[in-house]
């Protein structure tokens, strides 16, 4: 009996060095994983006025007349390809933060599979019953990563009188 225990004991102290970096690891993704969560609501919140920019423009370029300049046709236009320049590098720094998400969250189910498979005790169900919830972390990253910029949108201007 004495014999079992201490195998027992001795596979357990085999494991925990995996078990210890499995959980510091978990640790440091949840922290970047809020970082990340951070970063990209601020990104997302930058695309929105920079949307809101990019229509301005927008308008200031409809609002040309046969009568304006061609000072003002060249701000106008400037103005819009400037604001499209910005929210095209937003779009793109979202994205990257996306990707860098889905990975994260990727890289911490792989650990949890790796931690399912070590356990040569338990049965294929109670793998999968453990690993279910995980997967499903997985694949709400997944569709984060492909989401679009929800916006509130401005109300309507007063429609100009020509």
């Amino acid at each position: 009996m004495a014999d079992a225990f201490d195998a027992m004991t001795l596979v357990a102290l085999r494991r925990l060095p995996l078990a210890v970096t499995l959980c510091l690891s978990l640790t440091a993704a949840g922290c970047q994983r809020g970082d990340l969560t951070q970063k990209t609501q601020k990104t997302e919140a930058r695309i929105c006025t920079e949307l809101t920019t990019a229509n301005q423009a927008l308008e200031q370029v409809a609002a040309l007349t046969p009568s304006s300049t061609v000072g003002e046709a060249k701000a106008a236009q400037q103005k819009l390809e400037q604001s499209i320049a910005a929210l095209q590098t937003s779009e793109n720094q979202l994205q990257k933060l996306r990707v860098e998400a889905f990975r994260k969250v990727l890289e911490g189910f792989r650990g949890e599979v790796a931690a399912a498979s070590a356990n040569k005790t338990q049965t294929l169900e109670q793998a999968a019953n453990e690993l279910k919830p995980k997967a499903l972390a997985v694949i709400a990253a997944r569709r984060a990563l492909s989401a679009a910029v929800q916006c509130e949108e401005p109300a309507a201007a007063a429609p100009s009188k020509p």
